[in-house]
């Protein structure tokens, strides 16, 4: 699973990452946002067609926890849970790629980054609306899907996704489905794609999983910008793009766009 795969990483990492801890934690209605004690911060779409309503009641301090036990939760079968441990895994991994001095260029264009063809078929698993109305203007056809069924609008229901992704040409992927737990039959799904795409503010992990799912040549896109991460075995491409979780001051993080009314009401800081 691509959750394992993340948690291992970061145990082989253990020694240099035991210092870390959660400075603070805030549960929207669309993100949750994750704040280490060194000011790195991750996100993770917040499921709350998921959530039964009695789990917000369940009280829980992640504040000053050490992040590499909360990341363990992002495979918990309690969504909230889930949730914080999977924005801890994108904090972390911030940390990690600046640490390790991973390549990014923020200033490139993801979008300009996949390769899409006019006779190409193509799939978006997780309406990321300004990358649909792109992609519709550059390929034969888009399949969209939706989980959440407020926001489906015209999108498909994403049950139907085993019939359409295997036959499609490029597969972008949102990285809400490292929360609600579809990402590995996702890329399963996929395989046959010539390009396959992780986006969105939650696709902000470590790369080397997804990669070695794909075994691939594989470029990554992080944020406004794009990342090459070597070869894997084959010619394809694989493609993940994000927003920036580059580390910002604690007050920067209390008046961003988490704690606005485009993002949802705040549920529970910590």
């Amino acid at each position: 699973m691509i959750t394992d795969d993340l948690i291992d990483l970061l145990n082989k990492r253990r020694e240099n990452l035991e210092d870390l801890t959660l400075s603070k934690v805030c549960i929207s209605l669309c993100y949750t946002a994750v704040m280490l004690n060194n000011g790195y911060v991750g996100l993770c779409h917040t499921p709350t067609e998921d959530i039964a309503h009695a789990h917000w009641n369940r009280r829980r301090d992640f504040h000053g926890s050490r992040a590499l036990d909360i990341a363990q939760l992002a495979n918990s079968f309690e969504i909230v849970e889930r949730v914080v441990g999977i924005a801890t895994l994108n904090a972390i991994s911030q940390h990690v790629m600046d640490s390790e001095g991973y390549s990014r260029n923020f200033g490139a264009d993801a979008m300009a980054e996949i390769d899409v063809r006019a006779e190409d078929e193509v799939a978006v698993v997780g309406y990321i609306r300004p990358l649909v109305g792109k992609l519709r203007t550059r390929a034969r056809r888009v399949h969209v899907f939706e989980h959440n069924p407020q926001l489906r609008g015209d999108a498909l229901p994403d049950t139907f996704v085993d019939s359409v992704l295997p036959k499609c040409d490029v597969v972008v992927i949102s990285g809400s489905s490292l929360a609600n737990g579809t990402v590995d039959r996702l890329l399963e799904l996929s395989r046959g794609a010539r390009i396959v795409a992780f986006a969105g503010p939650t696709a902000s992990t470590l790369p080397e999983p997804f990669f070695r799912a794909r075994r691939e040549n594989h470029c990554r896109c992080s944020g406004q910008g794009f990342q090459s991460a070597g070869s894997c075995g084959r010619s394809q491409t694989f493609l993940c793009f994000q927003r920036s979780g580059r580390k910002i001051r604690h007050e920067s993080f209390r008046s961003s766009g988490i704690m606005k009314a485009g993002y949802g009401r705040v549920l529970r800081c910590f």
